[in-house]
């Protein structure tokens, strides 16, 4: 299937690249019975043991996702990490289904609107290591793979959180390598290679459409650009301090405090500060960085009023949909929170009604479709229309 839509996706790794933004056209409307269960069995597997290959196809209600975390979206396909059993799973979209609709809007199972058609694991044999570079992806270990991408040739990069270490899954041969951090904890390597270098529990990765990857590197309170052509990694942002930044200072001389997840577009770089609970925006340009959302104290306030006031607990992902609104995962307060970038406005949009979340993490969004969450802790994905 060939879609004719590009997608808004801002866990959007790729929106610089995709040079325009249409309606997409994957056979089916916005459900007004959103959100509902899209995959995952809410129960995590219930074996440690090495999973046997090849892998076997399963529907994504069939499938056992444990703590699904990281979300992508490309055209028809979806890639999830989780992090219970250390590995990356693909679905797709099914451009055919046409989704039921409802008048109540309760939440239903995902069987019932055939929106999505066959999962499979792609990376990570269900086991906890660090091993298998230079070979399969499905025989490698990981540790935590907390977010992925995937670049204009298909190739998956991975965020290998407790590793310390960003991984790349070769499109065409599934042969996974290391290309940032040397697996131990730290921080070094500006201005070098990035195999060289060290991270600290990096959470996400974003494509810069400049050949560059971005990397939260959470725990080192900074981010980190990796120059796929080069090779070298250095900092863009943070000086290594956690504590919140200075609003409008330039992004290299200020401090950042536990940067987690990243979203980017033409003109910037968006950034949840989990421990700063705050959102924030670094201008591409000029290389500032601006307060867009939260008070940085924890809470769970400022609903219909300004942004930057409002009060969040440990948001974890961020996605922009197509009206320039900002989806936030608000995770220890267990919501989806919505602000309206140009208005300076904050609402809630998922979490307090019938469909109760437990530590979200990751969300991505495509036009035409709405978005997906991984609803962590209830071992499931969640599709919605914000």
């Amino acid at each position: 299937m060939k879609s004719s839509c590009l997608l808004a996706i801002v866990a959007v790794s790729n929106i610089v690249w995709l040079t325009s933004v249409s309606q997409c056209s994957l056979g089916q409307s916005p459900d007004t019975a959103l959100p509902r269960v899209w995959a995952g069995t809410g129960a995590s597997p219930s074996s440690n043991a090495r999973y046997s290959n090849p892998p076997t196809m399963r529907s994504p209600t069939a499938t056992p996702l444990g703590n699904p975390f990281g979300i992508e979206i490309i055209e028809d396909r979806v890639w999830i990490t989780t992090v219970d059993d250390h590995c990356i799973w693909r679905a797709s979209i099914d451009p055919n289904a046409k989704t039921s609709s409802s008048e109540t809007g309760e939440p239903r199972d995902a069987a019932s609107t055939g929106q999505q058609s066959g999962m499979v694991r792609v990376a990570g044999c269900g086991l906890k290591g660090y091993s298998g570079d230079g070979g399969s992806a499905l025989e490698a270990t990981f540790n935590w793979p907390h977010e992925v991408r995937v670049d204009r040739d298909g190739n998956l990069i991975v965020a290998d959180t407790r590793n310390h270490v960003i991984r790349r899954i070769d499109a065409k041969t599934n042969i996974v390598t290391t290309i940032a951090g040397d697996g131990t904890e730290g921080f070094s390597g500006d201005g070098g290679p990035a195999t060289e270098a060290r991270l600290k529990h990096p959470h996400s990765v974003v494509l810069d459409g400049e050949g560059g990857v971005l990397i939260a590197d959470t725990h080192n309170h900074r981010i980190r650009r990796l120059d796929l052509g080069t090779g070298i990694i250095e900092t863009i942002a943070g000086t290594g301090a956690g504590k919140l930044p200075s609003d409008g200072a330039l992004a290299l001389q200020t401090t950042l405090y536990g940067p987690r997840s990243l979203a980017i577009d033409e003109q910037s770089i968006w950034i949840a500060l989990r421990e700063g609970n705050s959102i924030w925006r670094m201008d591409r340009d000029s290389g500032r960085i601006h307060h867009v959302a939260g008070s940085g104290k924890k809470g769970r306030s400022g609903d219909g009023g300004p942004a930057t006031e409002a009060t969040f607990n440990g948001p974890k992902g961020l996605v922009m949909d197509d009206q320039r609104r900002l989806l936030v995962v608000d995770t220890e307060n267990h919501l989806i929170r919505r602000i309206d970038v140009d208005a300076n406005t904050v609402e809630t949009v998922l979490g307090k009604g019938p469909l109760k979340l437990k530590r979200p993490h990751g969300i991505a969004y495509a036009n035409g479709f709405g978005y997906l969450l991984g609803d962590s802790e209830n071992h499931q994905v969640v599709h919605g229309s914000p």
